[in-house]
């Protein structure tokens, strides 16, 4: 199962563009993600940056593209962190192999 944090900056700047971010997350939650993304965890919301944690399950994140290149294009999304999480089980017999 490859787990990523997912962070997704917007461009926040007024109520309306906020509102397309609600949007934007409240589809996505009801229609479901691209095929072979899973959310696991979230959608949380920073109170301190205009961006919104989510802990996917990504079989193929190639296939994430095009609604988040789509979102960008219309000037909601500003940018993407997608960072792969490995459990602590797996760095414990890394090390031990080391």
């Amino acid at each position: 199962m490859p787990l990523y944090l997912d962070e997704i900056y917007f461009n926040v700047s007024n109520k309306e563009s906020l509102k397309q971010v609600h949007e934007l997350i409240s589809g996505a939650m009801k229609s479901g993600f691209p095929q072979g993304v899973t959310l696991k965890a979230g959608p949380w919301f920073s109170n301190e940056e205009a961006k919104v944690v989510l802990i996917l399950d990504i079989q193929d994140h190639s296939l994430t593209f095009t609604p988040f290149s789509g979102a960008m294009a219309r000037g909601i999304v500003a940018r993407r962190r997608l960072s792969p999480i490995v459990d602590w089980s797996t760095v414990e017999k890394t090390v031990k192999e080391l």
